[in-house]
């Protein structure tokens, strides 16, 4: 008689101070079926995280007057294909790999701690039609593609390939409020790493204040159809984390220009993004890079229509050019449901295996071989909640 009357008690208390808090449960559930030809066959894949990647995570907001409020986000990625946690953001290592968020919030601005989207990544991602998913030719270029002598040639994200500039640890962000139409932004994220010795390049027991940290501001500017971005992002390289490089003086620099302009009929994007790799490692794992990207959204018979290209020129190794070229179709069967189809092809150098990528937290592409030019042809579905 007690648990009857103890149970509507606390389901009643834990259902208001929900409301107060504005807890929401939120997730995506996305899965595509895909022909994929890597120069080792053609082959039918089921992979999850096409037009966004699998996942669930709780966020909300408590006001605390003033115009002043605290929000927090926790997200977990999962692959809908075999239900385990996403490889392609950290793995079985994290209870909430894709992000872990506190922040607080004003007029003054927001300013959050956790493991966060770097400025880089979005930087990139709001001037792609594709939002960096399945199709979007600049995302084909985030991740490494090894090379014949070394074994890597660095991506956009760095050699990694596991979230290196995607999202990153230990990250403190501040987003100034909105100047006319201008949003700042920077980033700090702490490598929390030991220091190196200078002559063996082992590490030792002292903590180092430098070593695999991350600095990054922002610009963004938004007015009307217009929008343009500039974001610069520092990394070190040395330490264990992210890259493994002990070399004291490994470092990385990366410079993205971002606009976008809607033209009623249709929404063109671009990105142009330089990577300056350092001297102090190997050049051809840590090389210089410039990628260029051109996409378009356009509504068509009650959907869009996606289209794109990019081109990564590598001006360190020899014979590691590559270009792709994408279409998806994405169709909303409610306001929570899409269906997308679409197609792409990605042409690589000698020595370089580019893959076509889904989106954040996808199932890993089928194997490309050296030298080869992937295709895939895919149809998916995607259901918000």
């Amino acid at each position: 008689m007690k648990l009857r009357t103890l149970m509507p008690a606390v389901l009643a208390a834990f259902s208001t101070t929900a409301f107060a808090a504005n807890v929401e449960l939120y997730g995506i559930v996305d899965a595509y079926v895909q022909v994929y030809n890597g120069g080792n066959g053609t082959v039918v894949d089921l992979g999850s995280g096409g037009k966004a990647g699998s996942r669930w995570g709780i966020k909300g907001t408590e006001n605390l007057g003033g115009g002043n409020s605290v929000f927090f986000r926790l997200e977990n990625g999962f692959m809908l294909d075999n239900g385990t946690n996403s490889p392609a953001t950290g793995g079985d290592g994290y209870a909430f790999q894709r992000e872990t968020v506190l922040g607080v919030k004003g007029g003054w601005g927001a300013l959050s701690f956790g493991r966060q989207y770097t400025l880089n990544f979005g930087g990139i991602a709001q001037f792609d039609a594709f939002g960096c998913s399945l199709g979007s030719t600049i995302n084909n270029f985030m991740a490494p593609a090894p090379y014949i002598p070394s074994n890597h040639v660095s991506g956009i994200n760095g050699l990694s390939g596991i979230d290196n500039m995607t999202r990153r640890d230990n990250s403190i962000i501040y987003e100034s409020p909105k100047f006319g139409g201008l949003v700042m932004s920077a980033m700090v994220s702490l490598g929390e790493q030991k220091k190196l010795n200078r002559v063996t390049q082992e590490l030792s027991s002292e903590q180092s204040n430098k070593l695999g940290n991350t600095y990054a501001v922002q610009a963004v500017y938004r007015s009307g159809a217009l929008g343009v971005g500039l974001t610069y992002t520092y990394q070190n390289l040395a330490g264990f984390a992210p890259n493994n490089f002990r070399t004291i003086n490994a470092h990385e620099s990366l410079y993205n220009l971002g606009a976008s302009y809607d033209f009623g009929v249709t929404k063109l994007y671009g990105n142009l993004i330089y990577r300056q790799g350092s001297k102090a490692v190997d050049r051809n794992a840590n090389p210089n890079l410039m990628v260029y990207s051109v996409s378009a959204k356009t509504p068509l018979m009650g959907g869009y229509l996606l289209n794109g290209f990019a081109f990564l020129k590598n001006n360190t190794t020899d014979d590691s050019n590559a270009w792709n070229i994408s279409a998806r179709y994405d169709y909303p069967l409610s306001k929570r449901s899409t269906i997308y189809g679409g197609a792409a092809y990605m042409h690589n150098d000698d020595n370089v295996n580019y893959t076509i990528n889904g989106g954040g937290g996808s199932s890993s592409a089928p194997d490309t071989k050296i030298g080869k030019s992937p295709w895939t042809v895919f149809v998916g579905l995607s259901h918000a909640f």
